[in-house]
């Protein structure tokens, strides 16, 4: 009898070694690089492409703090704190996803921004990485308790664990704005879709951070463009790049196209 294949073995196929760029291969419970044979554990079948020394400065703290705050991040959802509904609805009305297209999420957290698409109608084939493992395992028990297909690896948007343009829609919502480098967060979002692939980037603004109590401590202080739409960032030639403000100026959004 044939066996579908799952989104997370689909997964395991289109994994490189960020540090050679060369292909990863599942060989009993770890990944391993083709060429230079360094292994990548696997934990509770997330693959694990990241070392220690890859994640420092604010990446390490945002790391730390979200592998505490995935004990409870979902209450925000579960009771609409702030509105989120609307933000959330937003942001489906904003994106395009074909039919079939896979779509991967840099910075998936507890896959709440997936639930959404897929509670909005989206058939996407979806994939999520994420630097925090507390998040992950959340996002891989709450993905089987929704019953939706998701590839999930640990990994660091800076340095993203794929190969180059595999993707129809790549998308990042919140976090971005602390990244060590959002330049390079941002590049290779471009790196890993395919040509004529949809891109989203969405973060807190000022007015988030001056409006929460709860989060708005935990958040830098800002510095002159830390909040503001990265928009100098975006390489030149992209197509249709537009920024947007949503849940009332809360967030940002750019979105653009690939060549």
């Amino acid at each position: 009898m044939c066996v579908a294949q799952t989104r997370q073995d689909e997964l395991l196929t289109l994994l490189q070694n960020p540090a050679t760029g060369n292909p990863l291969a599942f060989e009993g419970d770890a990944m391993i690089d083709t060429v230079t044979s360094e292994r990548f554990a696997v934990r509770n079948g997330i693959p694990v492409i990241l070392r220690k020394d890859d994640v420092f400065g604010w990446n390490r703290t945002q790391q730390r703090n979200y592998d505490l705050f995935s004990l409870v991040y979902d209450l925000i959802y579960t009771f609409n704190v702030w509105n989120v509904q609307q933000w959330l609805d937003e942001i489906a009305g904003i994106m395009e996803v074909e039919s079939g297209d896979r779509v991967l999420e840099t910075s998936v957290g507890t896959g709440q921004q997936i639930r959404n698409l897929y509670e909005h109608g989206v058939e996407g084939r979806f994939f999520g990485n994420d630097i925090t493992y507390g998040q992950l395992n959340k996002c891989r028990k709450n993905i089987g308790k929704w019953g939706i297909d998701v590839g999930l690896v640990q990994g660091n948007a800076e340095a993203l664990p794929f190969n180059d343009e595999l993707f129809d829609v790549v998308f990042h919502i919140g976090s971005i704005n602390v990244f060590n480098d959002k330049r390079t967060a941002i590049h290779e979002m471009i790196r890993v879709a395919k040509p004529g692939a949809n891109l989203y980037v969405a973060d807190e603004s000022v007015k988030f951070k001056e409006q929460s109590t709860f989060f708005g401590p935990l958040m830098p202080e800002p510095e002159p463009g830390v909040y503001d739409p990265p928009i100098g960032l975006i390489p030149d030639g992209m197509f249709d790049v537009t920024t947007r403000d949503l849940w009332d100026g809360k967030f940002w959004m750019v979105s653009f196209r690939k060549p």
